[in-house]
């Protein structure tokens, strides 16, 4: 027998809403605190980045300086390109973490706000101008 009571499709729309809300929200949150790691694990893997640059760097540079007869001048370079290329990877890995946990902060907001919460959020409230 079917029921006579009318379908509330505001209401409908609104639950709807705040589940893909809260979905969206713990997906991001997951991701993040995944890519993340600990603070601990993502210090040893910008440490490891710059080292592993300055060393590929040094060592190309000594191989061309003991195949052409240059030394120590290709070595010096090397050393300077690698040094280089380790920091541009450290300053990638962080702007890449930085963002993801921008993210994540960004939805913890907008849960918040849709729970009738205050904000927590300091990024997205300087953003704002508070």
């Amino acid at each position: 027998m079917p029921d006579s009571k009318p379908i509330d499709e505001a209401a409908l729309d609104r639950r709807l809403a705040e589940f893909r809300a809260a979905r969206t929200v713990e997906q991001v949150r997951a991701d993040a605190s995944r890519t993340a790691g600990t603070a601990m694990g993502l210090g040893f893997r910008i440490g490891i980045e710059l080292v592993v640059g300055v060393a590929i760097g040094t060592g190309g540079g000594w191989a061309l300086d003991r195949w052409l007869g240059t030394a120590p001048w290709l070595m010096i370079v090397g050393l300077i390109v690698g040094f280089a290329a380790g920091l541009r990877n450290v300053f990638r890995s962080a702007d890449t973490m930085g963002k993801k946990w921008d993210a994540a902060e960004q939805a913890d907001a907008a849960r918040n706000v849709a729970a009738g919460r205050e904000s927590t959020n300091v990024a997205a409230d300087r953003e704002k101008g508070k």
